[in-house]
């Protein structure tokens, strides 16, 4: 099993053969990074639309106060809940994701690429493999997110979402 050791943090071997390969540089050019979030980088889509979940399919989120409504408009844009990150997802399944939330402020999300560690982009900052304390991300669950205080679930994404 391949195991990523840095800063101290060994990361999961990857089980989803669409995972993306961590690049940041393509998220991070002026005409791409401010208009492209988290959900845009976990779903893995340059739409220039700032995604929100549930503005595709026209079911929003209506609140942060929990995981609820951003889980729910996740889910109606095609995402599906998994209770981790294990499982083997053959070619055309596609990849983990994971959603947190500030609890009555933001929502954000986390993704994990092919080497088996989680990557995420801020808002219109910056693509990075790391997380609040400068380590690597073995799990979004048990990493330093700052004031995402909620880890809501892990969900399954792939090609072919329609995020808006």
């Amino acid at each position: 099993k391949l195991r990523l050791e840095a800063k101290g943090s060994t990361c999961h071997p990857c089980a989803a053969a669409d995972a993306p390969i961590y690049n940041p540089g393509m998220w991070n050019i002026p005409a791409v990074q401010p208009q492209n979030n988290c959900y845009n980088y976990a779903n893995n889509q340059i739409t220039g639309t700032f995604a929100q979940p549930g503005r595709a399919s026209g079911h929003p989120i209506t609140s942060l106060a929990n995981c609820s409504s951003p889980s729910a408009s996740s889910v109606s844009d095609g995402l599906h809940v998994v209770p981790n990150f294990s499982a083997p997802l053959g070619s055309g399944a596609g990849w983990y994701v994971a959603l947190v939330v500030w609890p009555g402020a933001d929502f954000h999300w986390y993704r994990q690429d092919k080497v088996g560690c989680w990557s995420h982009k801020p808002g219109s900052t910056p693509a990075r493999n790391v997380d609040n304390a400068g380590n690597a991300i073995a799990d979004p669950n048990t990493a330093n997110r700052g004031p995402y205080t909620l880890f809501c679930s892990y969900l399954v994404t792939r090609a072919g979402i329609h995020i808006r």
